[in-house]
């Protein structure tokens, strides 16, 4: 009862947070000032940048299909699309892109069994993202340092560079690990995570797995960063993609944080500070990040059709 109970506040607090930073923004620039944004804007390229989007979900989606095979979870790939999309739906309406990968492990065990396998599989295909995008924001940084240099993005990238090595570290050293375990008091916890940690260590043991799933990855960030330079040219920006490949994985990241549904809020008022770096008005910052959540809505709705069509039936007798 006592955990329902906190759920809902978290939620209720989730969206509160959502809101309130929206209202700030929305205030710093007027509603009006977007709608004039979006009025002048070249729709063909917010319409490339659409396609774009939906390439990287395609990319996403074969890499976790490449990893569930991997581990021998034999998750056909029809399966794994529809639940991918239904993901994003569930993003879409929970205070957290994790509610979504709880969907997505859900569901491929139900059907295919292996839970501890098809959870590590969701895990490492989100650590392996991370790592292919602190490389793209890092190299891009170090090679567009001349033309890009602010302290700001230097913290952010070296504290991303910490989060990831520590995941790292987690993940693939069983010392670490064991030292990170002993910190938990309960036992049974302790012991579900162990035995979580050996379906993990399956990539250590097998590194070009692990190799491959950041191959997969490399083309998903990079992606994202051109459909973010691709909708500038929609509202007349002509800046170096390189600012797009240092900013965007920092912007991409903070979304990620989970204090917002959706990162909403958090993704706008990060796309607005950063941008503005590079001398962006804060009107074209909060424009290209609405398109962003424009986006992401659109697939989530997309998946929402796919689990009242599908998963809900099938789901429903073994829930």
């Amino acid at each position: 009862m006592r955990k329902l109970i906190y759920k809902k506040i978290s939620l209720i607090l989730k969206i509160f947070i959502s809101f309130a930073i929206l209202f700030v923004l929305f205030k710093l620039v007027p509603y009006k000032e977007l709608l004039d944004v979006f009025k002048h804007s070249k729709k063909i390229y917010i319409f490339f940048g659409f396609l774009l989007y939906l390439l990287t979900i395609a990319i996403a989606i074969l890499r976790w299909h490449f990893l569930l095979h991997s581990l021998n979870v034999k998750a056909s790939f029809k399966d794994v699309f529809g639940t991918s999309f239904v993901g994003l739906f569930f993003n879409l309406i929970f205070p957290s892109f994790i509610a979504g990968d709880v969907f997505k492990s859900f569901s491929i065990s139900s059907s295919h069994g292996e839970a501890k396998k098809v959870a590590s599989s969701v895990l490492m295909d989100r650590f392996s993202g991370a790592v292919a995008l602190i490389f793209v924001a890092f190299f891009s940084y170090f090679f567009g340092r001349k033309v890009f240099n602010e302290k700001e993005v230097s913290l952010c990238l070296l504290l991303l560079c910490l989060v990831i090595g520590f995941c790292f570290l987690a993940i693939f050293s069983k010392r670490f690990f064991s030292f990170i375990v002993k910190l938990v008091g309960n036992s049974a916890l302790k012991n579900k995570l162990t035995s979580f940690h050996e379906h993990l260590y399956f990539f250590r043991k097998n590194p070009s797995i692990f190799l491959k799933s950041i191959y997969f990855s490399f083309p998903v960030q990079l992606l994202t960063c051109v459909t973010f330079f691709i909708t500038s040219k929609a509202f007349g920006l002509h800046m170096s993609i390189i600012y797009f490949f240092i900013l965007v994985p920092i912007i991409m990241t903070i979304a990620l944080i989970p204090i917002t549904v959706a990162g909403a809020g958090t993704r706008e008022a990060a796309a607005v500070y950063f941008f503005s770096l590079t001398g962006i008005e804060k009107s074209i910052g909060l424009s290209l990040s609405l398109l962003n959540l424009a986006f992401t809505i659109l697939a989530g709705l997309a998946g929402g059709i796919f689990y009242v069509i599908v998963y809900n039936r099938r789901l429903q007798p073994r829930s």
